[in-house]
């Protein structure tokens, strides 16, 4: 909870250890986050489920962060995407995705720069809102 806001945060990782750290840093500054190991589990939690942020590693099985991002209708307005990787995320990359990702981040990523960045996607949020 930020602020008396409750802020639902999805963690997205098909690596078991980075997938609990991360939630792990997240919940530690307050946020409610919910884990998927798999890009199919990420959208059976988006279908159901109510997220501020989705933090979603790029390589995954079954659905890769690509085709979850793909998938997310605009409307309602989808969550702020925060996409993560270890391989480098190139220009032609970014530009497929357009506007849809708010941050691409390389791992592994520093808890703070975490933090950060998921704080900011949260403000640009609140700014589209106000």
């Amino acid at each position: 909870m930020i602020d008396d806001v409750e802020v639902h945060v999805l963690v997205a990782d098909d690596n078991v250890g980075i997938l609990e750290t991360t939630a792990a840093i997240l919940r530690s500054v307050g946020y409610t986050v919910t884990e998927a190991q798999d890009g199919e589990a990420a959208l059976g939690e988006l279908a159901q489920n109510s997220f501020d942020v989705v933090v979603v590693d790029e390589r995954m099985p079954k659905l890769n962060g690509t085709e979850v991002v793909r998938t997310l209708s605009p409307v309602p307005p989808p969550p702020v995407i925060v996409m993560a990787s270890a391989y480098d995320f190139d220009s032609e990359f970014r530009q497929s995705l357009g506007q849809r990702v708010f941050r691409y981040l390389k791992k592994p990523v520093a808890p703070k720069v975490l933090i950060e960045v998921v704080g900011e996607a949260l403000d640009s949020q609140r700014d589209v809102v106000a």
